[in-house]
């Protein structure tokens, strides 16, 4: 057969050159691309000259890629943060810009109009403008130093290499300002996806089900005992139980369909349908873990901090890690890379972490709309406007407009084929003096508990559970962000707003937000859970999107084990892949489950029965728990809520929340299969059924053989890029997907979407750090893929695999520890 081909091609020389050229393509393609890539590599050794700069400033690069940047003045300091920023995240700093003020479509082309349309209905940039554009602020220093690092933003795009993704997508960035900057920090205070999703589904659920509670759907902790943060820390006595009036409360609420919203609710599974599938390259924060430890409970004898925020996974990631010096201010801290100020951060005085607190400061309002009017109450008043237009790739702009209620705006308007009553949109932030950029720069310079607290109770919005720690042996723990007091309502579900009865009437004082100084146990902890089961003043119980508690009852657990906890053992913690919900749950399981009929069903009893409950790539447990537990609520839920409300449903939280009591009692109608007329399942039917579908789902799903039903073989974790998405090359920038230990709602909480069987993790650590003022030099941290976003730097997905480890690494804070560092760029003034 050779020979026939040398024979043909000899005789056809043009031929031969095309089939050379043919099969040499991908290789000439592949050394052309990493060419120009190796041509846009940042430059971190040698000498920046500026007449912006009015001293020198050394930038040193650990070994690990974080910058330490070292100043002979603020001004200085922020230019080279600016810059340094930019050399390794310019990219994820322009996608920012652009999500604050709905500009994607720009880049991205005309399948990002729906999601411009919504971000610009957030009024990020309208609200950044007003903040940015005040004559005067709180602290007018804040604002220069933003100006300082802007300006070394725009240098780097003045002189330096601009990374591959610039040139894939044929645009040239704009100098950066004030408002690019702020409209980010609005958005990433925003957990829009939660709220608005869960209060519409509870609303479309009230309607549809027939013989059951939407309220078992959403129970928040109405059942839950041991799972707040003022009242279950470690050795503080547990509660009572979970009163019966919480049953008889799910009695009253069953319900028939409700005829006369048929159509409100068909128009709401729009609205729901379309935020789930909203196109954003960066997510607002999800949730966190974060634990304090005081010198009584510490070896070392120092206050401890530990916590590790989770935002969606992304490439780069969410934090810049980097250590700014300058007279009279340093902090090493954890930067959104568009901000000049550091969200996260310590100093020899003192640390601060933080998590969502999950309060309730969004909700829903149906509208009645004629005209321009709006009606409120027993009259009508007029709309206000926003309008922005979209700008397409070719230049050419489409008209933007979005009507404003009292409550806010209306986030349905540009929803295509939506007909119902709109809904607008109340948030907090909306309503609220909202100076964030004011409150990080006034953190970052506080020197004591005390001014920290002052400086973060200015937040609006979002609502955060501030951890801290010093030098002097405190911890503490409070609540930010203000927590809006309804005239009346069910803030769960989509409110009436024609009336005025549902109005946001005012906000819990900020002096009354939950707080914990110096606790007798010495431990605090907290994990986006249920803040306080008792009333704050004018609002009673506190309502939030608070995550499940599975998270806080296994640190809890942990912790309370112990008189005395190591910087080492701390830091493991935050590893720990235990299901704790797992071993009653097992218990009720292999209970009601003696027997299986199934080769396969048996295979999955047996591994569940010597399962030590946790995530781990090798454990057959970790993979038949998890599918076992999607089948049973599958099973459980799926003939009351169809398939589309059902995988909307496992976008929030809720259904962990409602799960837990759903298996804890047998009598839930939901148990009852409606698809199988005549017949009445109890929850030990639903149990067998799921036994022998969870062997049947692994047989088809990971492998005919059970010896390899192991979590690697099922799940991984991922880290896209936005541009992961080309064809060709779109996988040369996603890190991933890789095998990892770590799963939903453990304390290593690597989140995947469980009802669309997406077992790929989307969100989860952000970093982790432990802070010890006992061994204060020795403290530790992870950033899950390194600090450079820059395809061409040695620091792009540097650190990815200490992070699937789960291996800490050193910060490196005092000159002694940094030393000359990997590389060192010199910043002059001209």
């Amino acid at each position: 057969m050779l020979d026939k081909v040398k024979k043909f091609t000899r005789k056809r020389p043009f031929l031969s050159l095309f089939l050379i050229f043919i099969l040499t393509l991908p290789v000439t393609l592949h050394f052309l691309f990493w060419g120009l890539v190796a041509l846009k590599a940042p430059n971190y050794q040698g000498e920046i000259v500026s007449d912006k700069l009015t001293s020198k400033v050394t930038v040193i690069r650990d070994e690990a890629g974080i910058p330490h940047i070292v100043a002979g003045d603020a001004k200085s300091a922020y230019f080279a943060l600016g810059y340094t920023m930019a050399q390794d995240r310019i990219f994820q700093m322009e996608l920012q810009r652009r999500i604050g003020k709905g500009e994607l479509t720009e880049i991205f082309g005309e399948k990002l109009i729906p999601t411009d349309q919504f971000l610009k209905s957030l009024l990020l940039k309208k609200t950044a403008e007003e903040y940015a554009n005040q004559k005067e602020h709180i602290y007018p220093e804040a604002w220069n130093q933003l100006d300082w690092f802007l300006e070394g933003v725009n240098h780097f795009l003045s002189e330096d290499n601009l990374p591959i993704e610039y040139t894939i997508l044929g645009i040239k960035p704009k100098p950066f300002d004030r408002v690019d900057a702020i409209s980010f920090l609005f958005y990433m205070g925003f957990s829009f996806a939660e709220g608005i999703k869960s209060d519409s589904l509870y609303t479309i659920m009230e309607s549809e089900l027939k013989g059951r509670s939407a309220s078992e759907l959403f129970p928040r902790y109405d059942f839950e005992t041991n799972a707040t943060i003022l009242e279950t820390q470690p050795g503080v006595q547990r509660l009572a139980k979970a009163k019966d009036f919480y049953l008889e409360k799910q009695r009253k609420e069953i319900s028939s369909p409700n005829r006369s919203k048929i159509q409100d609710v068909t128009n709401l599974k729009q609205l729901v349908s379309f935020v789930g599938q909203l196109q954003l390259p960066i997510e607002p924060l999800e949730g966190s873990n974060s634990w304090l430890v005081g010198p009584s409970r510490s070896e070392s004898g120092g206050a401890v901090l530990a916590n590790d925020p989770h935002i969606a996974l992304s490439n780069p990631g969410a934090w810049y890690e980097a250590y700014i010096e300058y007279p009279g201010y340093e902090n090493y801290g954890y930067f959104l890379s568009i901000i000049p100020f550091p969200l996260i951060a310590h100093n020899r005085e003192k640390a601060w972490g933080l998590t969502m607190l999950e309060q309730d400061d969004v909700n829903l309002y149906l509208e009645t709309i004629d005209g321009s009017k709006f009606k409120s109450g027993t009259g009508w008043k007029d709309l206000t406007y926003y309008r922005d237009p979209i700008r397409r790739k070719d230049g050419t702009e489409i008209p933007f407009e979005v009507g404003i209620t009292n409550h806010g705006p209306l986030i349905t308007e540009h929803i295509t084929g939506f007909k119902g009553r709109p809904v607008s949109l109340y948030w907090a932030h909306h309503h609220l003096q909202n100076p964030l950029l004011d409150v990080l720069f006034q953190m970052g310079k506080s020197k004591s508990f005390t001014e920290l607290d002052s400086a973060s109770s200015m937040i609006g919005a979002p609502g955060l559970n501030f951890s801290y720690a010093d030098k002097n042996g405190n911890i503490a723990y409070y609540a930010v962000g203000r927590f809006p007091i309804l005239k009346s309502g069910n803030s769960r579900k989509i409110l009436e707003g024609s009336t005025g009865e549902n109005d946001v009437i005012g906000y819990v004082p900020a002096k009354n937000n939950p707080k914990i100084i110096n606790p007798k146990n010495g431990i605090i902890v907290t994990a986006n859970n249920q803040v306080t089961n008792k009333a704050l003043p004018g609002l009673g119980k506190p309502e939030g999107n608070w995550q499940p508690p599975d998270r806080f009852q296994r640190l809890v657990g942990i912790l309370e084990t112990k008189e005395k906890w190591s910087l080492e053992e701390l830091a493991a913690i935050q590893n720990d892949t235990v299901s704790s919900f797992a071993p009653e749950y097992l218990d009720l399981i292999l209970s009601a489950v003696k027997d299986a009929k199934t080769p396969n069903g048996k295979k999955v009893l047996g591994i569940l029965k010597t399962w030590n409950f946790e995530h781990f790539p090798e454990s057959q447990g970790a993979a038949v728990y998890d599918v076992f537990f999607y089948i049973t609520l599958r099973e459980l839920l799926i003939d009351e809520m169809g398939t589309a409300n059902f995988e909307l449903y496992g976008d929030i939280a809720e259904y962990w929340n409602a799960y837990r009591h759903f298996v804890r009692n047998p009598d839930s109608t939901f148990w009852d299969d409606l698809r199988t007329e005549g017949i009445t399942e109890s929850r030990d039917d639903i149990l067998k059924r799921a036994v022998e579908e969870t062997g049947r789902y692994l047989e088809n799903h990971v492998s005919a053989s059970p010896s390899l039903w192991t979590w690697k073989n099922l799940y991984k974790i991922k880290h896209p890029h936005p541009l992961g998405v080309l064809p060709v090359i779109g996988g040369i920038f996603d890190i991933g997907p890789l095998p990892s230990a770590g799963g939903a709602e453990v304390v290593n909480n690597l989140k995947y979407k469980l009802m669309k069987e997406d077992w790929t993790a989307f969100a989860g650590p952000s970093k982790r750090r432990v802070i010890d003022y006992g061994r204060f030099e020795e403290s530790v941290t992870q950033l899950p893929i390194g600090n450079s976003g820059n395809l061409a730097s040695p620091f792009y997905g540097n650190l990815v695999e200490e992070y699937i480890n789960g291996v800490h690494r050193k910060i490196l804070y005092s000159k002694e520890q940094v030393g000359e560092g990997r590389f060192r760029l010199e910043f002059r003034p001209r």
